[in-house]
């Protein structure tokens, strides 16, 4: 049996021959083994048992604080327990729900407020925060904000931390839903709030979609020749299109010049999008509850409990 290793993770590993697919993730002693063979895997997880110790689980529901969830159609994660313990470790299982993770009038600085008793708690609340991102992007913005004030926490900072624990706590079944569909496309949005920064944005995510397209590749997922960026700044997308560069943008043209040779290669297209329908603003400001829940639903953040219940669990 030969592995190899992925280019786009170096925890991935992958067996596959014309009718066979097998992949293995590995994160220190956890292992998730899926594939298209039941045989291979099997007798995969002989040898490997024939090696080490091993403790076969079964069907995938639990890995690394993040629970799956299947249906017919649609894959669920959510890290509910996670933040059950979080809740428990902040004393606030019993604390009263919000509409969401941040007030659209907060505005934190490092010199408000006074110094927090327990700065360690303060930091490993916040830490905590951080992995339950990975399946509630709904409140990374309000996460990276807190995550400014580690060194020298205040009251006012604690306050924003409890703030979105209370939020937490009214979408504990809240996750990331994964629908099967024919159509895939492979599109980002990037948003900043000044144009050398959106220059910039523009090229950081074309960089994240050359490397989920490389990735997929490997998975041997069909992808789209053409990925799409959508900007809500006319003149990035402008600038984005236009093989001549300005001495202007002499600041960002390593930049630049990277998206405009994916867009002249045929693999990437930067359209613009209005600032109303600018799905990137929910992980950059903090927002009304309506539009904020607008952009949660693109987000694909739902309630997996009422996905669920309406359709049989597999």
């Amino acid at each position: 049996m030969k592995f190899e290793v992925s280019k786009a993770d170096n925890s991935l590993f992958i067996f596959q021959t014309k009718s066979q697919l097998v992949y293995v993730l590995i994160y220190v002693d956890d292992i998730i083994i899926t594939g298209n063979d039941a045989t291979f895997i099997g007798d995969f997880v002989t040898q490997l048992n024939g090696r080490f110790s091993l403790k076969d689980l079964g069907k995938l529901s639990y890995f690394l604080g993040i629970e799956v969830k299947y249906t017919a159609e649609r894959l669920f994660l959510t890290q509910r327990k996670y933040i059950l313990d979080l809740l428990q470790l902040a004393s606030m299982e019993r604390s009263n729900s919000l509409s969401t993770p941040m007030v659209t009038t907060c505005h934190l600085s490092a010199n408000t407020g006074n110094p927090v008793e327990d700065e360690l708690h303060y930091r490993s609340i916040v830490g905590a925060l951080q992995y339950v991102v990975i399946t509630r992007p709904d409140i990374a913005y309000a996460v990276n904000k807190v995550c400014q004030f580690m060194h020298k926490p205040s009251d006012l900072h604690f306050k924003a931390v409890k703030r979105i624990l209370k939020y937490l706590q009214g979408t504990l079944n809240y996750g990331l839903k994964f629908v099967h569909s024919s159509k895939f496309l492979l599109e980002g949005y990037s948003d900043a709030s000044w144009a050398e920064a959106e220059y910039r944005s523009v090229a950081h995510l074309t960089a994240e979609l050359v490397w989920i397209r490389s990735l997929l590749t490997e998975l041997r997922v069909p992808v789209p020749k053409k990925a799409l960026i959508w900007c809500d700044s006319s003149a990035a997308v402008a600038v984005a299109g236009n093989p001549v560069l300005h001495s202007k943008f002499k600041h960002v043209e390593i930049d630049l010049f990277f998206v405009r040779e994916k867009v002249a290669d045929g693999v990437l297209q930067v359209g613009h999008v209005s600032g109303s329908d600018q799905v990137a603003d929910v992980l950059t400001k903090p927002l009304p509850v309506g539009i904020f829940t607008k952009f949660q639903d693109q987000l694909c953040v739902t309630n997996t409990s009422q996905e669920v219940f309406g359709e049989k669990e597999s």
